[in-house]
């Protein structure tokens, strides 16, 4: 496994991702957690989230991209918290997504989003 990555939001996905899931248009957490966190997660020990081209970072996104490791992809919280930091001038932005990790539970089951 390599080292590091960094994958720049607003550069490689979107300057304005929101929402949950596809119903909530093409840049939403779901998409990029699965072609953008996990194929980099799966490459790399370390995963850098650069936040600084981005002009707001929505609670359904975030929730849905990290949080969305732990609820859905079988990571624990320790793991995501180990492998992602996160590049924002916003520390608003860094408590609301280590918020968000913390307070995810993984989901028993089938899931829709998967």
């Amino acid at each position: 496994m390599k080292p590091k990555t960094t994958i720049d939001v607003g550069e490689k996905f979107s300057d304005m991702p929101f929402g949950r899931d596809d119903k909530d248009g093409d840049f939403n957490g779901l998409r990029f957690r699965k072609d953008f966190l996990l194929p980099a997660l799966s490459e790399y020990e370390h995963v850098e989230i650069d936040l600084t081209n981005v002009l707001g970072c929505p609670s359904s996104f975030t929730d849905e991209a990290f949080a969305g490791l732990v609820i859905y992809e079988g990571f624990s919280k320790e793991e995501v918290n180990r492998r992602l930091t996160f590049i924002t001038e916003y520390q608003s932005i860094k408590k609301n997504i280590a918020k968000y990790i913390s307070e995810a539970k993984p989901r028993k089951g089938n899931d829709v989003s998967n």
